[in-house]
């Protein structure tokens, strides 16, 4: 078992080497936890190196006549514990920053990795974890690489692109296309981003949900009017169809067009006497107690 470093007191981050008899106190503000995946943490830790970088001078160390200075490379040099072997710090040689090891410091402690460096020398038998916010890219990228599915649904992604038009629709659009391949997917997807910024700029254009499963692309988009939607389709659009029309591009597609046969209310909530509300002439107040509504939702 190795030995636990001491509480630390507010403001501070306190750590141990494994024997104990080396020990270090850092300034909360540390930076970190940082991952380093280059070719010389592999070797020298048998895996990436987790660290909290500081200012030398904000680290403390007690015990230092049993750490061990080692030359890893021109530019920096390592320590460890004399007695166990426990890695405990990298320094450049020119410099005043010093990076500690965060394996030496409460395995409790709420931090979370905010960054990855030298990932491209990373090994293939590991993955880099994910750090700071999931950007949408990352997001469709994490949802097609891996298709999940059950006996009876197969999972992806979707997106929503609104356009603020609250009126309710006159049309709805259904289209599903599926892709030969994982590249002729990507370029399905630049093809509809294309038609997304056409129909935004569409005044009669409401909404659209679109998304992948697996190979298979769908798209469901709601217009005020057959019109608009014609309109919006004469841009970008028509040389998309070209492209599925003069060329062996997409495997199979479907498209349709839809009018509403009845259109029921649009019911919220009042926030104030839990009433539920007719929206859908987008009245401002709630007709039992009179207070303001939020703002009504879209149709689609």
């Amino acid at each position: 078992m190795s030995t636990s470093p001491a509480v630390a007191p507010p403001g501070e981050l306190r750590g141990a080497c494994h024997c104990g008899l080396v020990r270090v106190t850092l300034p909360e503000t540390a930076a970190g936890v940082v991952l380093c995946h280059c070719a010389d943490c592999q070797k020298l830790h048998g895996g990436a190196f987790a660290l909290f970088a500081a200012d030398r001078a904000a680290a403390r160390w007690e015990g230092e006549e049993h750490i061990r200075w080692y030359a890893s490379s021109a530019a920096n040099e390592r320590s460890f514990c004399a007695r166990c072997g426990s890695r405990l710090a990298k320094r450049p040689v020119e410099g005043s920053r010093i990076m500690v090891s965060a394996g030496l410091f409460d395995l409790t402690l709420h931090r979370q990795a905010i960054k990855n460096l030298w990932v491209e020398q990373k090994p293939a038998w590991t993955e880099a974890p994910r750090v700071g916010p999931i950007s949408p890219q990352d997001f469709v990228a994490l949802a097609l690489a891996e298709p999940i599915q059950s006996d009876v649904a197969q999972y992806g992604y979707a997106m929503r692109a609104a356009s603020g038009n609250l009126r309710p629709p006159g049309v709805i659009a259904l289209t599903w296309i599926t892709a030969a391949d994982a590249a002729e997917r990507e370029r399905i997807r630049a093809h509809s981003r294309q038609n997304v910024e056409d129909f935004l700029a569409e005044p009669g254009f409401i909404s659209i949900v679109t998304g992948f499963t697996g190979l298979r692309g769908f798209t469901v988009t709601a217009w005020e009017d057959e019109a608009a939607m014609r309109r919006a389709l004469g841009s970008h659009h028509a040389q998309a169809m070209k492209e599925l029309l003069g060329e062996r591009f997409v495997a199979s597609v479907w498209t349709s067009v839809w009018s509403p046969t009845r259109i029921n209310r649009l019911w919220q909530r009042c926030v104030s006497c839990g009433a539920l509300e007719d929206m859908s002439d987008d009245h401002r107040d709630c007709t039992r107690c009179h207070a303001p509504m939020p703002e009504r939702p879209a149709f689609w």
